[in-house]
């Protein structure tokens, strides 16, 4: 079954950008989108207003079979349990791998558009900070930025194995594309009483690409909307202004 095509906001300025951004479980490109229109940084601007050279791509995740509801739903991999992330962990594989392969598709078609990976932003929140993630480490070139937010690293304690143990390789062992990709700067946010996705997980994220050699910017949020397991009105949204101001220093030369 193919992936739905995404939900895209164009730049309502010259194009000088692009977001890519994936959903949580049970949501779709289009939900997202419109979530995010109603969150609002300080000013009561939402990001979107912020950032009028972005273009806006909301990929969607297919009907998958999800083991924990017991009926097919929107989402980017099986994850058997959010307490347990290692439990039943092989029957995540196949839909990360499938997801992966659909968003390095989108990320080469968007930087084809925009002229350049470093004009490139790719992100998610929860399930879908899970899967960009795993599509940053697969992929082959250094974004432009990495937005996370209320998420986590599947298979974190495998990937610091593959890296540092069992191969017994060091980052720049892995090659010159792998190299130029952990110059991606990452920030990550979240809920420090989320009860979906455990800051601990959050955290384990932000260890594991701090190791791997990334800049990440981590903060913390208390007080978040939705059992804070969203991002947080205004100082998240001003968060990841200021980071993708630093990160992209044209970015907001449109005003």
């Amino acid at each position: 079954m193919s992936y739905p095509a995404p939900f895209v906001r164009d730049a309502t300025a010259e194009h000088r950008h692009t977001i890519i951004l994936l959903h949580g479980r049970g949501s779709s490109g289009t939900e997202l989108a419109e979530e995010l229109e109603e969150t609002l940084g300080s000013g009561s601007a939402n990001l979107f207003q912020r950032f009028p050279g972005v273009r806006w791509v909301f990929p969607s995740a297919r009907p998958r079979w999800s083991s924990v509801f017991e009926e097919e739903m929107s989402e980017w991999f099986d994850a058997p349990s959010l307490c347990d992330i290692g439990y039943k962990q092989h029957l995540q594989v196949e839909g990360l791998r499938q997801s992966v392969d659909f968003l390095l598709r989108v990320i080469e078609e968007e930087i084809d558009r925009v002229g350049s990976a470093s004009k490139v932003v790719l992100g998610g929140i929860s399930q879908g900070q899970a899967t960009a993630l795993h599509a940053l480490v697969c992929g082959r070139h250094r974004l432009g930025a990495f937005v996370g937010a209320s998420g986590w690293l599947p298979f974190a304690d495998k990937i610091e194995e593959f890296l540092r143990g069992e191969l017994g390789l060091e980052v720049e062992d892995l090659g010159d594309s792998f190299t130029s990709l952990l110059a991606t700067p990452v920030f990550l946010g979240h809920g420090t009483d989320d009860n979906l996705i455990e800051l601990d997980l959050g955290k384990q994220a932000r260890d594991l690409l701090t190791r791997m050699g990334m800049s990440v910017s981590w903060k913390e949020y208390e007080g978040a909307d939705q059992d804070g397991h969203w991002i947080k009105e205004p100082e998240e949204v001003d968060d990841i202004v200021a980071f993708l101001s630093d990160a992209l220093e044209d970015i907001v030369k449109q005003g």
